[in-house]
């Protein structure tokens, strides 16, 4: 019954969403993407096995990833019987029908990018993951893995489905981007294709989205507190999973929780990596500064820090500090007796560099600031990008899908198919947005890939992108910064597209269930 008309239909449809929302998929789907990537540093070991997912050392026995493999797999189901069992007719049917194809269509592209290569890595022999499309599957004749490039087929099919099926509907607004819709499986679709290295459709669907006018870039102040509005108070949404006040905040299990304490709450482990900071440091007055919150002692106290090189694993670093103190017009601290700081402008940003120091030979750029508290030797450089939705500490509500990102695809997309003007354009507008200068050109000493790649590096930080866009693009994952991904017997302190460990192992329970599922090597 519950599929008798349109209303039930939605409340089963409302259960696939839910499934969003748990920490069973919603934890592992940020870590894999995010901490997996660059920008953070982890400041001690830990039991849990996010820290696998950290430094590359891969176990077939991560519960994380057990867990997400069995949360999308729900989801599919789910999705499944809704799509078999409800009638398309009227249009609000036929949009929740469409919701469920996009859904379904989400969860293949989470699984076959966490288990499956790059789709630029030989799609047709490389395997996927399974592709169920039952609504009631038989547990003992389950399919075994499809490639990827048959996944990501289904995934093109669903989304294109459902973006047809959603066209004639229209949530009102307090609904419209907490729900999928037309341009969210568009705006999907264009990050597929981007994936796929079929820049043109890329290119095609982003512009779908933004020529909608149904979303507008934040600004100002807006924007470097967009983490704390609801998804429906955000211009810039597409479409994100609704955290509910009360109800849905996980506390110290939010996966903000990982990146900062507020209040009392959170772990506060997680940091804003090194290189991170540099490239934000390069334009003091960008607004994306307000998402990494220094914490600093009470008081006046300053200090310089810098990165040195360790005696080993080779490549792996960590931070020195000396306190320094203020004298007229420079700074001093004490090596070898009293040293002073040194100045430079550097494209009208002042820069501090010293000479002499512990592990130093010549010439070593500092930060300078009121001295920090740190966590085995790591400063806290908390990051609130996640967190403070509705006043809650760890509550927010994690964005699939936004303007910004269609920008920046369609800049990546212009940029790899010759259109260097229309990349910068749509590079300008997040620049711009950002309070950062626009570029005329590229720079003599980067290519246009490098700064778009910057850009996004910057504008989709801590929202899972990060891991994705490098092993996409061919790129070596450099780990050569401070933070425990160098502890271990064998750390991956560069990590190549090619690498056996770029996809992760398919869980051991799943493997003992399904014997026909072939592992990861």
């Amino acid at each position: 019954m519950v599929f008798a008309d349109e209303l039930g239909i939605e409340a089963a449809a409302l259960g696939t969403y839910a499934l969003l929302k748990t920490n069973t998929f919603m934890r592992p789907y940020h870590f894999h993407g995010e901490f997996g990537g660059d920008n953070i540093a982890l400041s001690g070991s830990t039991t849990d096995h996010l820290y696998y997912m950290y430094n590359y050392q891969h176990t077939p026995t991560n519960y994380h990833l057990n867990s997400l493999w069995s949360t999308c797999y729900k989801g599919i189901v789910n999705a499944n019987k809704v799509i078999a069992k409800a009638q398309q007719g009227t249009d609000r049917m036929n949009h929740v029908i469409g919701e469920m194809y996009y859904l379904r269509a989400f969860f293949y592209f989470n699984l076959v990018n966490i288990w499956g290569r790059p789709y630029t890595q030989d799609p047709t022999n490389n395997w996927g993951v399974p592709i169920v499309l039952d609504a009631e599957p038989d547990v003992d004749n389950m399919p075994p893995r499809a490639t990827v490039k048959e996944v990501y087929d289904l995934i093109i099919e669903d989304l294109t489905t459902g973006a047809e099926l959603m066209s004639g509907f229209k949530r009102i607004d307090a609904e419209y981007n907490i729900y999928a819709s037309e341009q969210a499986a568009k705006a999907l679709l264009s990050r597929v294709y981007l994936y796929m290295d079929d820049n043109a459709k890329a290119a095609s669907f982003a512009t779908e989205v933004i020529e909608s006018n149904d979303f507008a870039l934040l600004q100002g102040s807006d924007y470097e507190t967009f983490p704390t509005m609801v998804p429906e108070d955000n211009s810039e949404v597409i479409f994100a999973c609704r955290a509910l006040k009360d109800e849905d905040d996980y506390g110290w299990y939010a996966f903000g929780g990982m990146y900062a304490t507020i209040d009392g709450v959170g772990w506060g482990e997680m940091y804003a990596s090194e290189p991170y900071r540099d490239l934000l440091d390069q334009n003091p007055d960008d607004r994306r500064h307000k998402f990494i919150e220094p914490q600093y002692n009470d008081g006046e106290t300053y200090e310089i820090t810098y990165s040195y090189d360790k005696s080993s694993p080779e490549g792996s670093r960590m931070f020195k500090m000396y306190d320094v103190t203020s004298n007229g017009d420079s700074w001093e601290y004490e090596y070898n007796g009293t040293q002073t700081v040194m100045t430079e402008d550097i494209d009208g940003v002042t820069k501090y560099y010293i000479t002499e120091g512990e592990h130093i030979s010549g010439k070593t750029y500092v930060r300078l600031d009121k001295k920090m508290p740190v966590r085995q030797g790591y400063p806290k450089f908390f990051v609130i990008k996640c967190s403070n939705q509705e006043g809650q500490p760890q509550l927010f509500s994690p964005i699939i899908s936004r303007l910004a990102e269609m920008y920046l695809n369609r800049a990546e997309a212009r940029a790899k198919t010759g259109n260097t003007e229309g990349a910068l354009e749509d590079l300008n507008l997040i620049r711009e947005r950002a309070n950062i200068p626009a570029y005329t050109a590229v720079p003599e000493d980067k290519t246009i890939m490098d700064i778009i790649l910057e850009e996004r590096r910057l504008e989709l930080a801590f929202e899972a992108h990060r891991r994705y866009d490098i092993f996409r693009n061919g790129l070596t994952l450099d780990r050569r910064y401070p933070g425990t991904h160098d502890r271990g017997s064998n750390p991956m302190l560069t990590v190549p597209a090619t690498s056996p460990r770029v996809v992760d192992y398919i869980p051991e329970d799943q493997i003992l269930a399904q014997p026909n599922l072939i592992q990861n090597p």
